[in-house]
């Protein structure tokens, strides 16, 4: 199921956008923004802190998965410290 968003955007990055359609990058303008949106949110998990993390990935992590998720989050400091200092407060 997909929904309709209306979004007001710079011209310069609707330009760019169709630009990059043009050049066959993407098949339409809408494929384009729903795609460079996927990855930005997929590159940022930052973003969604408040949720679950399984909330997100559609699943559970394991230890290696949440310790490599916490490395890009919080700037490569490991999660075991992250909790410990937690812990310590």
């Amino acid at each position: 199921m997909t929904e309709t968003v209306t979004a007001r955007l710079p011209d310069e990055l609707v330009r760019r956008v169709d630009a990059a359609v043009k050049r066959g990058s993407f098949p339409s303008r809408s494929e384009a923004f729903r795609k460079i949106l996927e990855e930005y949110l997929s590159e940022h998990p930052e973003l969604f802190l408040e949720s679950e993390p399984e909330l997100f990935t559609g699943r559970n992590l394991s230890d290696a998965e949440l310790e490599r998720l916490g490395s890009r989050i919080f700037s490569k400091v490991r999660v075991a410290r992250l909790v410990a200092e937690g812990r310590e407060r």
